[in-house]
């Protein structure tokens, strides 16, 4: 039971600070100077390029202990939470080829470095982003769901 309060925790937890990038963060950036926002942008993808792949692989990894035996979870919490999971898992995937590979670029540029395709690419990152963080709110209500069906 503790473990799966902490699975519910972490990814809880992941999916306040995904939800804070896409609905606060970067639409309060979009209305800020060009150089401050460059500035913020690319400090808040070199913070994130750093924490999430840890974040989001130990939340993975929580929720796969879960559907390890030892947990005794009854048919209806083991499918809710192998469903949970495998959304997970394609998030992992989906992030190293979509937004990761942007995010690590957006990491680097200054107001004098921006490419000049920036808007673009900021764009595509927040629409993936935004895809990934609607597939792990819905992971996090079926881990939710795997707790309440324990």
């Amino acid at each position: 039971m503790i473990l799966h309060l902490v699975a519910l925790l972490v990814l809880g937890l992941m999916c306040g600070s995904e939800l804070n990038v896409a609905l606060f963060s970067h639409p309060v950036l979009e209305r800020q100077p060009l150089e401050t926002h460059v500035l913020v942008r690319s400090s808040l993808a070199a913070l994130f390029g750093r924490v999430m792949p840890f974040w989001m692989a130990g939340s993975t990894l929580l929720n796969f202990l879960l559907l390890l035996p030892f947990q005794n979870l009854n048919q209806s919490a083991w499918r809710f939470a192998a469903i949970a999971f495998a959304i997970q898992v394609l998030a992992v995937f989906f992030s190293l080829v979509a937004p990761v590979p942007i995010n690590n670029r957006i990491a680097k540029w200054t107001p004098k470095s921006l490419p000049e395709d920036w808007s673009t690419q900021e764009h595509r990152w927040d629409v993936y982003h935004f895809i990934r963080t609607c597939g792990l709110v819905l992971a996090f209500a079926l881990l939710a769901l795997s707790l309440g069906a324990r």
